[in-house]
């Protein structure tokens, strides 16, 4: 006798989490979250500081570096959120 293809089928649902597993899973991705927040304010920190220490080079160093005092105040006056 052939069987029909429909009832070859598993039908069934994969169980649904617990609360516990929910929850588990909720502080994983706000950690995750704040791990990433800490990440970025310690790249906009450290930008900012680099910013700040433009302004101590000395004429010397612009120039080893083959930068201009206009370069580096338009580099210096970017706020710090931006690359």
């Amino acid at each position: 006798m052939r069987q029909n293809c429909i009832d070859t089928i598993d039908t069934t649902t994969a169980p649904l989490p617990s609360w516990g597993q929910w929850a588990k899973a909720g502080v994983h991705m706000v950690r995750a979250d704040i791990l990433q927040l800490m990440q970025i304010w310690r790249i906009w920190t450290k930008r900012a500081q680099q910013r700040r220490s433009l302004h101590t080079l000395s004429d010397e160093t612009l120039k080893d570096v083959g930068l201009s005092r206009d370069q580096i105040q338009k580099e210096a006056n970017k706020p710090f959120w931006t690359a």
